[in-house]
């Protein structure tokens, strides 16, 4: 998916994080020194005067980190000079075409309606920054799912030998993940009467469940 922007030749790109994949958890983005050291921008804005663009661009970048998605920024003049801190669009004008230098405009995704947006986004190294870290971050949201889901699993198994209900039950992994997946969407306690329930919708299980404290007392 690709489109023509106004005022542009070239397809804007499409970023590739879409809306809801944030970063604003984190209170922190890797900053590749040697790359801003030897970077075109760093030597315009010290040779032609305007060492002040710097504080306004690194400024810029860090409030990328905290849109959605993260790594862009909005389009819109007076929005950029809100989150660059300045207190009037004539200053916030006069530094724009050295502040957003490599920054172009992209395509974002709205995965609920499929619909796009153009914001503004930074190929190379924002972009590349991002990417790694939203990696990381769904490996550990990944991560604490599972530990999530594996202590669901446990609190089940325990409360089905306590219920009485039949060993290749309890032992059926897969049946004990769709209880736990069930428990997890539903926000559910892990109670006998809710187990039982969630068995009969889940599982279709329609066999007898004897508490063991009853079956010891016949």
């Amino acid at each position: 998916m690709s489109d023509l922007i106004e005022g542009q030749n070239e397809p804007a790109d499409v970023w590739p994080l879409r809306r809801g994949d944030t970063l604003s958890s984190h209170d922190w983005f890797p900053f590749y020194t040697h790359k801003f050291l030897g970077s075109r921008f760093l030597s315009r804005c010290v040779m032609t005067g305007r060492r002040d663009d710097i504080g306004t661009a690194v400024i810029l970048w860090t409030e990328a980190m905290r849109q959605d998605p993260a790594g862009t920024l909005p389009a819109d003049d007076i929005d950029l000079a809100d989150l660059a801190r300045f207190r009037s669009i004539e200053d916030w004008q006069a530094a724009r075409d050295n502040v957003l230098r490599g920054w172009v405009p992209v395509l974002v995704e709205d995965a609920r309606t499929g619909e796009y947006e153009t914001r503004l986004g930074h190929p190379g190294l924002i972009e590349e920054i991002v990417q790694d870290m939203h990696k990381r971050k769904r490996g550990r949201d990944a991560a604490r799912e599972a530990g999530r889901l594996a202590l669901k699993k446990h609190k089940i198994r325990k409360k089905m030998r306590e219920m009485g209900v039949r060993d290749h039950v309890i032992t059926d992994d897969r049946a004990i993940t769709l209880l736990a997946e069930h428990f997890e969407h539903s926000e559910l306690y892990i109670t006998p009467d809710n187990l039982r329930a969630a068995m009969v919708e889940v599982l279709g299980y329609t066999g007898d469940v004897t508490p063991i404290s009853a079956a010891r007392d016949r």
